[in-house]
């Protein structure tokens, strides 16, 4: 008699364990973890359109963080972000582009993206678009682009493009070679990047003292200008080289 309740018990889990697979073959939510709660909510928000959400996510595409590692879905999100303006979004296309990982490799395309994050005022991609343009890679070699886009970064302070800046101009290639001008880009390059400073010395010793001494006031009386201070200067310069009627 003892038997009974043990054999209902066992009777009962089967028929429990039978029901429980039925409700999940039939889609009843299991229970979920936070993660899985906050990739959901990661989902949805980049649906909705949120460019920081659209690249959180594909940065754990990328990674193969809370969800499975797919570079082709990373690759989506970055464009979706990227075609909403996201100057970051843009950039790393343009990388994908480049390397060929998520998409199918096209230098122009590339070129294309990293082009829309320079006129946004991007200096990395002012930086990156006059590298391009220099290499003939993407775009066609243009030594006065590459100096434009370079001029443009540099004017903003970023360190490698003052540093190419002024090479180019001790070079002469894209603009007419100009010592003084050059050490002063070597200069700024060189407050930024200590390693810089090698080819500023190298510069000084070619010079003659009042090259020196004016190369230096430059460097100490310049400052960095916004990207909408360049953008007029460029339009002013424009206007200059209209024929007047």
């Amino acid at each position: 008699m003892r038997r009974k309740p043990t054999l209902i018990r066992v009777g009962m889990l089967l028929t429990l364990g039978l029901l429980l697979l039925g409700m999940a073959e039939l889609g009843v939510p299991e229970e979920t973890t936070e993660e899985d709660d906050a990739i959901e909510s990661l989902r949805y928000r980049a649906a909705q359109g949120d460019a920081g959400a659209q690249m959180e996510l594909a940065d754990r595409y990328d990674l193969g963080d809370g969800v499975p590692r797919d570079e082709i879905e990373a690759a989506k999100w970055i464009r979706r972000a990227a075609e909403q303006g996201d100057v970051s979004a843009q950039m790393k296309l343009g990388a994908l582009y480049d390397l060929g990982r998520g998409v199918l490799r096209d230098l122009k395309e590339a070129g294309k993206w990293v082009r829309r994050a320079a006129e946004q005022g991007s200096p990395a991609g002012q930086l990156a678009l006059a590298m391009m343009y220099t290499e003939g890679r993407g775009v066609r070699r243009d030594r006065k682009e590459a100096v434009k886009w370079y001029r443009y970064a540099a004017e903003q302070g970023e360190t490698s493009a003052q540093h190419a800046l002024g090479l180019l101009y001790n070079l002469g290639r894209g603009v007419p070679r100009d010592r003084v001008e050059a050490y002063k880009w070597l200069s700024l390059a060189a407050t930024g990047w200590e390693s810089f400073g090698r080819d500023r010395d190298l510069l000084a010793g070619m010079m003659n003292p009042s090259e020196l001494v004016e190369a230096q006031r430059r460097a100490l009386e310049w400052r960095p200008k916004s990207w909408e201070e360049l953008k007029g200067e460029g339009k002013e310069k424009d206007q200059e080289k209209k024929p007047q009627p």
